[in-house]
């Protein structure tokens, strides 16, 4: 077999390592300097719509819950049982 040479990671490789910072510090100056206003409406779509996905999210497993809850008293109904629900009995104090 033949042995092939080691080849080097490319973050060791010198030449590779200062092309990729001359990439990068073109692609920073290419980049338009952004608006703080634009910035911030970003920023705030951003948290909104996280919030949104929050609300979703909680919706959806309230909702779960309540239908495996459903379901549940519906098996015991369908059983043929009579006391499926159950009855909140005042405390005597």
């Amino acid at each position: 077999m033949m042995d092939r040479p080691q080849r080097q990671p490319d973050h060791r490789n010198p030449k590779i390592v200062r092309f990729k910072e001359i990439q990068a510090r073109a692609r920073r100056r290419a980049m338009p300097a952004m608006d703080p206003e634009a910035e911030r409406r970003r920023i705030r779509s951003n948290v909104a719509a996280l919030l949104l996905a929050a609300l979703l999210i909680a919706v959806g497993w309230i909702l779960v819950q309540k239908l495996g809850q459903s379901a549940r008293l519906q098996d015991c109904l369908m059983s043929g049982r009579t006391n499926c629900a159950p009855i909140a009995a005042p405390t005597a104090d």
